[in-house]
């Protein structure tokens, strides 16, 4: 079986797409260590996610090809299907357990966070609560689906400790995202 590390390599090849994965594996590893969860297992899953995403436009398919190659690995079902529950719509897997809820919310606000780190000229001295404009801001970063960084609370954790972590771990990393 190869590490996540070997895949993501293996499969991402766009600037971009590699800073998000990293960011919501940052993400997910936080939010792990926070909940007492398995930090690697999070971690992977938020580097794996979009594994797919470049060669896989269509929203109704997304995930397909990468359940396909994470099954090949032997990667198991459960984390399959959470990797799929992250685009429910397309996949018709329905976010259900505290991971998924965890890996849609993470991978909705990392882009939300480095749009407004775009706009402020970096990480350092991001609030929760100047993010927490942002999100009413419908118009900013418009693509992002606030509704599922919402269902955060759903895997029993608050919004506000949500953003507060994620702000941190996307500060841990900001020189690999660019920052």
């Amino acid at each position: 079986m190869k590490s996540s590390r070997e895949l993501f390599m293996e499969h991402i090849r766009t600037r971009e797409l590699s800073c998000h994965c990293i960011e919501v594996s940052a993400i997910m590893r936080a939010l792990a260590r926070e909940l007492g969860e398995d930090e690697e297992r999070w971690a992977s899953l938020g580097l794996l996610h979009d594994l797919d995403f470049e060669t896989e436009k269509d929203l109704a398919t997304h995930g397909k090809r990468t359940a396909d190659i994470l099954k090949a690995e032997g990667y198991d079902e459960a984390f399959i299907r959470s990797m799929l529950s992250h685009n429910e719509e397309g996949m018709g897997v329905r976010r259900e357990s505290r991971i998924d809820y965890c890996l849609s919310a993470a991978d909705n606000i990392s882009g939300l966070i480095y749009a407004y780190a775009l706009m402020r000229k970096g990480l350092d001295g991001m609030e929760v609560k100047g993010l927490k404009k942002r999100i009413k801001e419908k118009s900013f970063a418009a693509a992002i689906r606030r509704d599922l960084i919402l269902d955060i609370e759903k895997a029993g954790v608050p919004l506000d400790k949500f953003l507060e972590i994620s702000i941190r771990a996307m500060q841990g990393i900001a020189k690999d995202i660019g920052f």
